[in-house]
């Protein structure tokens, strides 16, 4: 006898759709695909894509620009008006040798070496000394007769003696350091200006004390520097450097004189 083998159908009944409902279906379906197809879910292709990106750049590139501008650096800053109206030096840092040569060979300045003595400002004067000085040797030693004529200044041996104790008791240490400085460089004209100026404070202090003061009352009488390219004139001369007596006449000059550096 043979068997007889029963299958049992498992599946799901097949769901039986009317015709309005498969509609809606197919209308569902159409609308997933159209969607799937977009690029980002909005652009149909490509090109849509990327001209939204460059609007979107351009966007966010114009409200930078807005809110934030760079500031100037230091290298584009404006220059400073003072310093392009500045006048330039008229210094010849050579022009004191230049006249010391021609004093000891012609006994004489050339007109050309007055011309620029004249046409300088006290600054460039001043300036052309400082360069002076700083080709010079660091210290000179004072000769025997220049101390004797620095000391003559204060009023000899004793007077000179007694202003330096006052200023030992009485000054500070800068100002004490800054004298012997000058001192040490030994410039003759440099330090007459450093015991005259030190003279005064120590008559001055003399005065408020009630001490009496003694010695020749100031004169305006007698020659005067009227510039300072006559003392550069005079102390630019030989005899200045080999003359005491003529150094001395130099000094008690600029004494009257009242010029300025």
């Amino acid at each position: 006898m043979a068997e007889t083998v029963t299958t049992v159908d498992t599946s799901p009944d097949t769901e039986v759709l009317t015709p309005e409902e498969q509609d809606s279906l197919q209308v569902g379906e159409q609308l997933v695909a159209d969607q799937e197809a977009l690029l980002a879910g909005k652009y149909k292709n490509a090109e849509e894509l990327e001209k939204a990106y460059i609007e979107l750049q351009g966007k966010l590139g114009s409200k930078d620009d807005t809110v934030a501008e760079p500031e100037a650096t230091q290298d584009e800053a404006e220059p400073d008006p003072e310093a392009e109206q500045q006048p330039e030096s008229n210094a010849d840092p050579d022009l004191f040798d230049k006249m010391w040569e021609e004093a000891t060979t012609n006994q004489k300045y050339s007109k050309e070496s007055l011309e620029k003595l004249e046409q300088m400002s006290p600054r460039d004067l001043a300036q052309m000394h400082m360069q002076y000085r700083a080709n010079q040797p660091a210290s000179i030693p004072l000769t025997d007769q220049t101390v004797n004529e620095l000391k003559g200044v204060a009023g000899g041996d004793q007077g000179y003696d007694s202003m330096i104790g006052w200023a030992k008791n009485n000054l500070q240490e800068q100002e004490i350091a800054m004298y012997d400085r000058v001192m040490d460089m030994g410039d003759p004209v440099a330090c007459f200006f450093a015991v005259q100026a030190l003279k005064y404070r120590y008559d001055d202090a003399a005065g408020v004390d009630g001490k009496m003061l003694t010695g020749k009352a100031p004169s305006n009488s007698g020659s005067q520097f009227k510039s300072n390219a006559q003392l550069v004139e005079a102390m630019s001369d030989p005899k200045y450097d080999n003359d005491p007596a003529y150094r001395r006449e130099v000094m008690e000059k600029l004494e009257r004189s009242n010029i300025e550096f």
